[in-house]
């Protein structure tokens, strides 16, 4: 499987076009992921979740004190106390609430990682590239586990250097300020939940293996996710993510959402005409 592995990887890191792919999914992921409705009811108050620009700009535009703005996100419940002497410093003691803000709310919508996934796993289904490998004497056992492990690496990946950039835009501070533990941890914590999010739909790829059908059900069943709460990983509950919350449900759900998936993929892959 080793070397399976390696073939996988190489075909990644040698294909320019795969490259390019993977850098526009993680900028549209970042772009999805930052846009903010704009409606007649908000378009003059600041979001929830914003940035030290738009804070600024802000805070300009309502002549806003140092004061003022503690008292502003103690209101919101953003701030429980500040000894910053300017306003990027009272910006900046937010910066916690906005990173768990940040790793509770699945603003991107995942659609195009799991195109992405697909296109490897559907896209090969159709081409019957894995028979080469069987035709040199490798097990089923062995293309499907590299294949997987591979695509899981993958959204595993991408779904990191995401939430790190969005951090990063939000709360940049929190990698300074707060213990590299609990940062690091939420942080791979929020990537395995992605990862396991993306299994399901993968799953049917498995068992359809059609691009154009898969491609249509993982549209929809991204949507799904994005606009209800169909697993626990995907309900808003920022204390979860909080310095010495619970996680374990949170870790539970992924692993057992990945495996099960995983065995239900072997068995429609075993049980499949290959030729």
């Amino acid at each position: 499987m080793r070397n399976l592995m390696r073939a996988h990887w190489y075909r990644l890191l040698r294909s320019v076009l795969l490259l390019a792919a993977l850098l526009v999914i993680l900028a549209c992921d970042l772009f999805l992921s930052t846009r903010v409705t704009v409606t007649t009811s908000n378009m003059r108050e600041l979001p929830m979740l914003c940035t030290s620009g738009a804070f600024m700009s802000y805070a300009d535009s309502t002549s806003m004190s140092v004061s003022m703005a503690k008292g502003f996100f103690r209101k919101r419940g953003q701030l429980e106390e500040s000894s910053a002497e300017d306003l990027i410093g009272v910006f900046q003691d937010i910066h916690p609430f906005q990173f768990r803000w940040v790793l509770a709310t699945r603003r991107g919508m995942l659609a195009i990682p799991l195109i992405f996934a697909m296109a490897f796993l559907a896209m090969d289904f159709e081409r019957r590239s894995y028979l080469n490998a069987l035709y040199t004497g490798r097990s089923r056992a062995s293309v499907y586990c590299s294949k997987l492990i591979f695509l899981f690496l993958c959204a595993f990946g991408v779904s990191l250097l995401g939430i790190c950039a969005l951090t990063g835009i939000y709360a940049g501070t929190v990698y300074s300020r707060l213990p590299a533990a609990y940062v690091w941890t939420r942080l791979a914590l929020h990537a395995l939940s992605d990862a396991a999010l993306m299994a399901p739909p993968l799953l049917l790829v498995c068992a359809l293996r059609k691009t154009v059908v898969s491609g249509a059900i993982i549209l929809a069943y991204d949507f799904l996710l994005r606009f209800t709460s169909i697993f626990p990983m995907s309900k808003m509950d920022m204390s979860i993510w909080e310095q010495g919350g619970n996680i374990l449900p949170t870790l539970l759900w992924s692993v057992g959402i990945l495996l099960v998936c995983s065995a239900a993929g072997w068995f429609f892959f075993r049980k499949a005409k290959l030729n």
